[in-house]
């Protein structure tokens, strides 16, 4: 397998934006007998139509999704597109999109997976997927594509943009048609050996008291230690009185007890119940640990997990979807993740990075040596392609 690099900041021309992209990859000398494309961009290119103009121009399947700010080996920025291309002669790719989510979740995860499994001649290797921003969780609709997928693993992120406040520009692309309710992914299988890594907050960053997640249902918590997590939170004097603003920046981490590594969870609401409404599964039973985001620990986190993914010979590419929190948190200098990036890949690798409004990555459980698929908030996600 080989990763191809494009990417272009033509928002009006057409025509000029499709000769950027198809000079820098070069398909005649460049392309495999079985390639498929990932795009990031802002709505921008959307609302132009050169993100349909550009997939047009390819021969082959094209998923993508906007983003806050994307980058690669060459440029980074909010108002650039970036395209990667997945070549091979001995993996094949099997491209889908769903049809609209808002009715029969379920249904129509499994009717797009079932089209795109039975589209490869042998067991897919993983998926990577992009989920749409709207009224479903990010974690539902990974956990019903991981059913449809019989447990492979699973990349992605959910669709960002970085001019509205609410996020509604948000969008999943496929071959050019763009939708606000919809996933799009695509299957690989053949000779690839792909290695995830997952870094929310390093351990200096966690404080010491744990508690237990008592009661609780998918993504909501109703009680931790017994108490409501209203309470708990209060006592932990981390909210006074109707005030949870800081409480919504602030990473919990959430142990399963089944051996897999912590997971990253964010608080979007307290409700009247006094119940915690969270970015992702937080099952009862689970241990809660309080962290925190600072600028150091996230750029630390990020060169850690750059280090991971570089540590065996033969890769052929990375792809990285950290969480826009992590660049709010940058403030003053939002592509300071990003340097660091470059800075330790350099030219080992070709790399592909879109910031992430919810992340999707596989962690690693040490009882059985399984991957498991899990749902994140504010965490650094990369896959490495060997």
């Amino acid at each position: 397998m080989r990763l191809l690099n494009a990417w272009t900041m033509e928002l009006d021309e057409h025509a000029i934006a499709i000769s950027e992209i198809l000079e820098q990859l070069d398909l005649d000398r460049n392309a495999k007998k079985n390639s498929v494309g990932l795009i990031t961009c802002s709505y921008d290119y959307v609302e132009s139509g050169i993100v349909k103009a550009i997939c047009n121009a390819l021969p082959f399947d094209v998923i993508g999704c906007t983003s806050l700010t994307n980058a690669n080996n060459t440029e980074a920025g909010t108002m650039l597109l970036c395209l990667t291309v997945f070549t091979a002669d001995d993996c094949r790719f099997s491209a889908a999109v769903s049809g609209s989510l808002a009715n029969n979740l379920e249904n129509e995860v499994r009717v797009a997976a079932t089209k795109a499994m039975n589209a490869l001649s042998e067991k897919a290797q993983m998926a990577l997927a992009l989920f749409p921003m709207f009224g479903v969780g990010g974690e539902l609709m990974l956990s019903a594509l991981d059913n449809a997928l019989n447990g492979a693993p699973i990349f992605g992120t959910v669709a960002s943009d970085h001019d509205t406040a609410e996020y509604s520009n948000t969008h999943v692309i496929f071959n050019g048609e763009c939708f606000r309710d919809r996933l799009s992914f695509f299957l690989i299988s053949g000779n690839i050996k792909p290695q995830f890594v997952v870094a929310a907050t390093s351990e200096q960053n966690l404080r010491k008291q744990r508690a237990v997640i008592t009661s609780s249902e998918e993504c909501l918590i109703k009680k931790i230690n017994e108490m409501t997590a209203r309470e708990y939170f209060e006592f932990m004097g981390m909210i006074s009185g109707k005030g949870i603003e800081g409480i919504s920046s602030v990473p919990f981490m959430v142990d399963y007890g089944d051996g897999s590594q912590p997971v990253a969870r964010a608080i979007f609401g307290l409700n009247q119940d006094g119940s915690a409404l969270c970015g992702g599964f937080v099952p009862e039973g689970s241990t809660l640990y309080i962290g925190r985001m600072d600028v150091e620990d996230i750029l630390l986190t990020a060169e850690n997990s750059i280090k991971d993914l570089l540590k065996s010979d033969g890769l052929k590419g990375i792809i990285m979807f950290p969480c826009l929190g992590r660049n709010m948190v940058l403030a003053i200098n939002p592509l300071a993740e990003i340097d660091l990036v470059r800075k330790e890949i350099g030219d080992k690798a070709p790399w592909h990075l879109a910031y992430s409004a919810g992340e999707c990555c596989p962690v690693y459980s040490s009882k059985d040596s399984r991957l498991l698929n899990r749902f994140h908030n504010f965490t650094f996600i990369g896959c490495a392609f060997y």
